[in-house]
C-alpha cells in the first residue's frame, strides 16, 4: 500500500475563495450544533476539505477540537461515525424536536414539517457508515 500523497495548498484567488468557503461551512456547522435538523458533520467535513488546502496547521488544530475532532478523525481514518456518536445525535434530535413539538404553539402543518425533517435527519444518521468503537491513534 502506497503512502498518501501530500495535499497541495492553493494560491491566488483560489486561496481567497477556499478561505471564504472554509469560513462559510464552519459557520453553517456551528448553526447546525444549536439547531436540530441542520446537519453539522457534512459542513465540518466540507470545512476541512477547504481548510487543509489553505492552512494545514489550522486544519490540524480543527482535527484536535474536543467536541468535533474525534468524529472528523473517525470519518477521515475509517470512513464512518462511531455508534456512540450516532446514538448521541439521534437522542439530541428526539429530545430537542420532541420538546419543540410538545411545548410549542406552532400550527400543525409546521409541526408536521419539523417532524418530517427530524425523521429524515435520523434516517440519514442511521445510514452513515459505522466506525469501530475503539480509539484509533491519529498521526496528526
Amino acid at each position: 500500500m502506497s503512502a498518501p500523497r501530500p495535499i497541495e495548498t492553493v494560491h491566488g484567488i483560489r486561496r481567497v475563495l477556499y478561505w471564504v468557503m472554509a469560513g462559510l461551512f464552519f459557520a453553517l456547522a456551528m448553526i447546525g450544533i444549536v439547531l436540530p435538523g441542520i446537519p453539522t458533520t457534512p459542513f465540518l467535513l466540507l470545512m476541512c476539505y477547504f481548510l487543509i488546502r489553505v492552512s494545514p496547521t489550522l486544519h490540524a488544530k480543527a482535527m484536535r477540537w474536543p467536541v468535533v475532532g474525534g468524529p472528523l478523525r473517525d470519518w477521515r481514518e475509517q470512513g464512518g461515525v462511531r455508534p456512540r456518536v450516532k446514538v448521541l445525535a439521534i437522542t439530541m434530535v428526539v429530545m430537542l424536536v420532541g420538546t419543540t413539538l410538545v411545548l410549542s404553539n406552532l400550527p400543525t402543518i409546521i409541526k408536521a414539517v419539523i417532524f418530517l425533517a427530524a425523521a429524515y435527519g435520523i434516517y440519514v444518521v442511521r445510514r452513515l457508515p459505522t466506525a469501530r468503537a475503539e480509539l484509533v491513534p491519529s498521526n496528526d
